[in-house]
């Protein structure tokens, strides 16, 4: 939720936007001019008085949270330095997995063992980084893009290919919510510009089903991965035959 002054500078915006000056607004409420300029500058407001203007609007509280979090910019990508830092702090690692993932405080302390304080700690850091907004009473506003990526060969891909790659890979793809698919062969680079676009699609259905999921309760969930690649190679043992 946004803070109720971040509100307020979007109810002066759309109060602009309709045209209404403070002496309008004053007599449709019922007050002096003076008074209403003071809670503008003051940003104190009771919620019955923000329900009236609302009402005189024609909008709802909820339609000022939603366009005060479409005008808030959103992180594409770390620094290199904060990502060394994540990967150099695996409990501040593990709460950022789970906040890119729409997790809140309880959420991360029901399912893993850290502590209260050391994951305030891990939320008070990530806000130093603007990946998240921490609100009162713990409560998490995420600050990343849908377009959220790692740097290339930065220190999350080297920690994912040091760390998970080969033990993700190596494990088993059996049963109903698992697959893999591994095709060698020959191809046009044509083909592989229309392999590697058709991938880029499918990550972004990835994004796109896992913003969606993150509205389902929480014990529905679970950890997924993917990996998608291509590039030109062969086996190794194939070059001994090459002239």
């Amino acid at each position: 939720m946004a803070r109720s002054s971040q509100i307020i500078d979007v109810l002066k915006h759309e109060l602009r936007a309709q045209g209404i000056n403070y002496r309008e607004l004053a007599e449709r409420l019922s007050l002096s001019e003076s008074t209403v300029k003071h809670m503008f500058s003051s940003k104190n407001f009771s919620l019955k008085r923000l329900d009236l203007i609302c009402e005189i609007l024609g909008v709802e509280i909820s339609d000022l949270v939603r366009r005060y979090e479409a005008r808030t910019p959103r992180m594409e990508q770390l620094s290199l330095e904060h990502e060394k830092l994540l990967v150099s702090d695996a409990p501040l690692l593990l709460v950022a997995y789970c906040v890119v993932n729409q997790w809140s405080i309880h959420d991360i302390l029901k399912r893993y063992n850290l502590s209260e304080p050391e994951c305030i700690r891990c939320l008070a850091q990530l806000d130093r980084m603007k990946m998240i907004d921490l609100l009162p009473e713990n409560k998490i506003k995420l600050l990343v893009s849908s377009n959220f990526t790692w740097h290339r060969n930065g220190p999350i891909e080297q920690f994912f290919r040091r760390e998970a790659q080969d033990r993700f890979l190596s494990g088993s793809f059996s049963g109903d919510h698992a697959t893999r698919v591994v095709k060698i062969g020959d191809l046009s680079e044509k083909s592989i510009l229309q392999l590697i676009d058709r991938i880029d699609n499918v990550g972004e259905l990835y994004d796109e089903l896992s913003s969606d999921d993150s509205k389902q309760p929480f014990g529905t969930r679970h950890g997924t991965s993917m990996v998608l690649a291509i590039r030109k190679w062969e086996f190794h043992a194939f070059k001994a035959f090459q002239r």
